[in-house]
């Protein structure tokens, strides 16, 4: 296991900035969750930041990919707080990876699939990527409002199972990131078609079902390029990406 670990830097920042009213308590509660998301054996931490969603190279290929979250309205002081942290993600104690048109997602996802450092993040759409992972402790309301803890698990994601989390995406697209994939096809009928499918006949599943579903190929294929975190390959460091070449 590697003993770097890469933290997802916006939600670090969004949890520092909803923990507390005091914007002078910004600092001290981003290093109170970092000490808290460092995975058991990493002695070396990062941050990866996203690029302003603009400039997301998802949105060149599906316009609409995040858009409604641009007309969110955030509580001014909340808004105030969440700038700080983010401005606090780039000081060189954070040691802060960014790149002008990635997600903070791509960044992470390229680290784990390389094996060159574990993915922290809450956001389990990361397990679609290969590699190791930790999901630090979390708590949250259940059935009749009873607050649950769910401990932190570090595990390592095999390259199948990644794939399949992938293909699943694909088909059903991803609604909070504002992207359809196929009318109602949710995680039962997309796991259900994949797994009585062989898995290097995944790719050709995906297709058939979207041309099934009425839409065409080029439709379906720019739900697989916005649907994929980026693995270590699929990005060059002169920042070109490749975009999962071998559907088209």
């Amino acid at each position: 296991m590697p003993t770097t670990a890469l933290l997802d830097g916006d939600m670090v920042a969004y949890r520092a900035a909803c923990t507390t009213t005091d914007i002078e308590e910004v600092p001290m509660v981003i290093n109170q969750i970092m000490r808290q998301w460092t995975p058991p054996g990493c002695t070396h931490l990062f941050v990866a930041m996203s690029c302003n969603r603009a400039d997301n190279f998802r949105r060149t290929i599906w316009k609409e990919y995040k858009a409604q979250r641009d007309k969110l309205v955030i509580e001014e002081g909340l808004q105030d707080r969440l700038k700080y942290a983010k401005e606090l993600m780039f000081e060189d104690e954070f040691h802060c990876k960014y790149v002008p048109t990635l997600e903070a997602d791509d960044l992470m996802g390229i680290a784990s699939s390389s094996n060159t450092a574990v993915a922290v993040t809450l956001d389990k759409d990361l397990l679609s990527c290969p590699g190791w992972h930790y999901r630090p402790q979390y708590s949250y309301k259940g059935k009749g409002g009873v607050k649950v803890t769910k401990e932190a698990e570090l595990l390592f994601q095999p390259e199948w199972k990644a794939d399949l989390m992938f293909h699943m995406q694909w088909i059903m697209g991803d609604m909070t990131d504002n992207y359809p994939g196929i009318y109602r096809m949710g995680p039962k009928k997309s796991e259900r078609l994949l797994v009585n499918t062989h898995p290097k006949n995944w790719n050709l599943a995906c297709l058939a079902a979207y041309e099934k579903a009425g839409y065409d190929e080029e439709y379906a294929v720019s739900m697989a390029r916005v649907a994929r975190i980026l693995r270590t390959g699929e990005w060059t460091q002169d920042g070109g990406i490749v975009l999962y070449d071998h559907l088209t």
